[in-house]
């Protein structure tokens, strides 16, 4: 492996209503990585919230993490 550095400078919004804050913080022309778990974020309205948000962006999406550990064949 070859020596690198990693720096990742994080903003973190918290509380009702952020989800729509989040427009101004991504650059124009940013690509976003969207990940996400198992899938209430699609039956709590919050996937469609983000992809609201994030309309004016190209979002790639990396979803259905299963939790660490978590058996494959549930």
């Amino acid at each position: 492996m070859q020596n690198f550095q990693f720096y990742n400078p994080v903003k973190i919004l918290f509380g009702k209503g952020q989800i729509a804050s989040i427009t101004p913080e991504i650059p124009v022309g940013a690509r976003v990585l969207m990940t996400y778990g198992s899938g209430s974020i699609k039956r709590n309205g919050v996937y469609e919230q983000v992809k609201q948000a994030l309309s004016h962006h190209t979002v790639i999406e990396f979803g259905l993490f299963r939790a660490f550990g978590e058996a494959k064949n549930r």
